[in-house]
């Protein structure tokens, strides 16, 4: 077993994804610890409006994100399996200039819209859609740390990446606590989540100055990221991120914004906030997912450069089987646990309701637990199109159900709902086997495995 354990922390991807795992483990504790805290500091009502304000943010988000970040460091992975450095900091530099520009769209329309969106469409106070537009400024905040990320998890710096990943989020836990300790209302988690996403690039900037330090390694000086920033068009990327971000957007708007607004609209605040925390107290095992996918992505950009489609398909299937029933395995082990914990570290007038929809979760995120490396097989595979007719067809009547069930029972419907969503993830494991049973040991059909779609050119455009 030890020889057996000695071998695997030998191969990279292994101690990658290890890495990720504690790091994701970390953040996971985190989010539970900042619900129960602001459960007992806000109650039901006030916490409830504060994730009203963050999912019409993320409403927004995800409406005008274009996966930037995704599509980024699956370039940056394949330039620097390739060996070339220039290519690793064009690509940097357009993520900090695209960030940039969407992060000004985002805040123009935040202060411009959600206000009135929170109270016209939910029925909410003009407040609430207050808080949802200062949250809007967090994308610039967040810009340097989000390009440092990015250029750590291309190059496959994982101990770093994941350091500044937890600074964050350790940062944010403290700061959104002590807003809502300090001020009695959702003002206070507010202003801490934008200080924390401030702290966190500043943290950022200092973990990868400190990285660079070290012998051979691959990440760019910023100076030569910045350099790059004038001769990348806004466009470079936009198809590429469009595609992703699309699949990834619809998936979050369905989990997390659309449900928790619904509420809002049909049910009550406090409601909002006893799914969110059912939510976030599922998510603590499929967040050791998030190490596994985040591997994933450079891992399987160097297999795809290598064009070994059989490989790829092997370690697809791999990784899905085995983080599907790791996880599995933790939340059937939990959840008979869990009222107990839910009246360790909760007021008693939560234990009941976030309980039941707990369990209304459950099928839901056995399923999906089981779709770690979903996106990045699309990614890698340049099949982004079909994740796109997947996800849009699986989203129209996900939505219209949720919306009918959040009308018909106001309570649990939502919940109902979104275990169903949930299951429909294995729409995209039975592409996978169709895909990888057509093209499996087809020496021509392997000119479409190319992770360096679109090309970059370091040289300006031609006028």
């Amino acid at each position: 077993m030890i020889a057996s354990l000695t071998s695997r922390l030998k191969n990279k991807f292994f101690r990658d994804a290890a890495t990720l795992q504690i790091g994701s483990l970390f953040n996971a504790v985190g989010n539970f610890a900042s619900a129960a805290l602001l459960a007992h500091f806000l109650g039901a009502e006030t916490q409830g409006q504060f994730y009203v304000a963050v999912s019409l943010y993320s409403l927004l988000w995800f409406l005008v994100n274009q996966g930037l970040l995704q599509a980024t460091v699956a370039q940056v992975a394949a330039a620097n399996a390739r060996g070339q450095p220039e290519k690793v900091a064009a690509w940097l530099a357009w993520l900090l200039k695209s960030n940039i520009a969407f992060g000004v769209v985002l805040c123009a329309v935040g202060f411009l819209a959600l206000p009135w969106v929170a109270t016209h469409w939910l029925g909410s106070s003009s407040e609430v859609g207050q808080w949802a537009a200062w949250l809007a400024l967090s994308p610039l905040l967040e810009t340097p740390r989000i390009v440092a990320c990015a250029a750590m998890h291309g190059t496959r710096r994982m101990v770093p990446f994941a350091q500044t990943e937890n600074a964050q989020e350790a940062m944010r836990v403290f700061l959104v606590v002590v807003g809502a300790l300090v001020t009695n209302s959702a003002t206070g988690p507010v202003v801490g989540t934008l200080i924390a996403s401030l702290c966190g690039s500043v943290a950022a900037l200092e973990l990868y100055r400190r990285e660079r330090k070290n012998a051979n390694s691959p990440l760019p000086g910023m100076r030569d990221i910045l350099a790059h920033v004038r001769d990348v068009p806004l466009t470079l990327g936009t198809a590429l991120g469009v595609k992703l971000g699309i699949v990834r957007n619809l998936n979050a708007l369905c989990m997390e914004v659309i449900p928790s607004l619904l509420i809002e609209r049909f049910g009550s605040t406090e409601w909002v906030a006893y799914l969110r925390i059912a939510q976030r107290l599922m998510r603590v095992p499929l967040m050791l997912m998030q190490g596994i996918n985040r591997t994933s992505v450079p891992a399987f950009s160097e297999l795809a450069g290598l064009k070994d489609v059989d490989r790829l398909r092997r370690v697809y299937f791999k990784t899905s089987f085995l983080s599907g029933l790791f996880i599995s395995a933790g939340v059937l082990l939990v959840m008979p646990f869990l009222g107990w914990i839910l009246r360790f570290a909760f007021p008693s007038d939560y234990v009941q309701p976030v309980l039941t929809t707990c369990w209304i979760l459950v099928p839901g995120f056995l399923v999906m637990s089981f779709s770690v490396a979903n996106d990045t097989f699309y990614l890698i595979t340049n099949t982004l199109r079909v994740a796109v007719v997947i996800s849009v067809g699986a989203m129209i009547p996900s939505v219209i159900g949720i919306a009918y069930l959040a009308w018909a029972y106001p309570t649990t419907g939502v919940a109902w709902g979104l275990s169903i969503n949930m299951a429909s993830s294995s729409l995209h494991i039975m592409y996978a086997a169709y895909y990888f049973r057509r093209h499996k040991r087809s020496p021509d059909q392997l000119a479409h495995l190319d992770p360096s779609v679109p090309r970059i050119d370091t040289e300006p455009p031609a006028e």
